[in-house]
């Protein structure tokens, strides 16, 4: 065996006894050959340790230096196709320059209870290669028995420049950058600030999901997300060149958003304004996220099924990659993505170990 397949099968022997007797939430995740480190966001920000937000980290380091690149899923777990994205991404691809950073739940808490409109199940069983495992479909927020304290009436951003509902205290995609002595979800913000910051990432993405563009025409709405890639400012150059590439090389359209500047609190606008790194936000039509409709299926609809979203959120990642690599000397190579044409002809389980 050599020395590489020796760290992730210790990597998965790790996993599974955290998971055996850890008390804290853990979902089912089978690193493939490309991870050569494992690490806890604890250890870029001790302020976490030993609470429900601590998240595992998959590190996936290739034998020529290089761009640094983070890719987050679960920011919000009921989002399903950034989370199992982020997870076939940690069990399929390969780095061969650079590195690549990957958080597929990136709030733990959330994903350890139940969706709180009860329309889908907590956790959703799949056959895979390896026989049967189990997707979690989780909360929007961090559990409140994990914060600690009770919602405000009214959540105001450290910035005092923007308000959001009380709940949305508990929103990690409503708390960044974070604060040292914050809430706990401040404090997870500020945790993967100092990860981005500590290990020189280049350029970032937070997958999510959002309404169908059926629900956003139901509302009379211009403002529509289904299908989009969420730039900050300094990133946007790299996102038209992205965007293009994916509509010239795969015939997918995905439209391009500035961060606007009154997003306080939102990954790819604060991520892009305190840290060096250039920050995107991806978001795919989720039929779950529809208030209309009472039973979703988040996998295996017939219009947005589970392996077309997690297909364009990987076919992002890759244009991204390619972009970054033409417009800056430093390089990311990295193999084995799944592709958009292979999860829909193989379905998004072949991708799964």
């Amino acid at each position: 065996m050599n020395k590489k397949k020796l760290i992730v099968v210790l990597i998965f022997i790790f996993v599974l006894i955290v998971s055996c007797f850890s008390k804290e939430f853990y979902p089912d995740i089978r690193p493939g050959d490309g991870v050569t480190d494992f690490k806890w966001l604890s250890d870029y920000f001790p302020g976490i340790k030993e609470t429900n937000v601590d998240t595992p980290v998959y590190i996936m380091s290739g034998e020529a230096t290089g761009a640094t690149f983070l890719l987050m899923g679960g920011t919000h777990p009921g989002e399903l196709a950034g989370t199992v994205a982020a997870i076939s991404f940690i069990e399929n691809a390969v780095v061969k320059t650079g590195k690549v950073i990957v958080i597929p739940y990136s709030n733990l808490s959330a994903a350890s209870i139940p969706d709180l409109t009860g329309k889908v199940s907590h956790f959703l069983p799949v056959q895979t290669k390896s026989g049967k495992r189990y997707l979690v479909f989780g909360d929007r927020r961090t559990d409140i028995n994990d914060e600690g304290i009770e919602d405000p009436e009214v959540f105001v951003h450290p910035s005092d420049e923007t308000e959001y509902k009380g709940d949305e205290s508990r929103n990690l995609n409503r708390n960044y950058p974070g604060e040292e002595n914050g809430t706990l979800t401040s404090k997870l913000a500020f945790a993967i600030i100092n990860l981005i910051n500590e290990e020189n990432v280049d350029f970032n993405l937070d997958m999510h999901e959002s309404r169908t563009p059926e629900e956003y025409e139901k509302s009379n709405s211009d403002y529509n997300l289904s299908y989009s890639l969420v730039c900050n400012p300094k990133a946007l150059e790299m996102g038209i060149l992205a965007m293009l590439n994916l509509e010239l090389e795969t015939g997918i359209n995905v439209k391009l958003e500035e961060s606007a500047k009154n997003s306080r609190g939102l990954s790819h606008l604060e991520i892009g304004n305190y840290t060096n790194s250039l920050s995107f936000l991806s978001e795919t039509p989720n039929p779950a996220q529809d208030p209309s409709k009472n039973n979703p299926d988040p996998m295996y609809d017939s219009k947005y099924p589970l392996k077309h979203r997690i297909g364009i959120q990987l076919e992002i990642v890759q244009m991204l990659i390619d972009s970054y690599n033409m417009l800056f000397e430093e390089k990311l190579e990295v193999e084995k993505i799944p592709t958009y044409s292979d999860l829909m002809k193989y379905g998004f389980e072949a991708y799964l170990n």
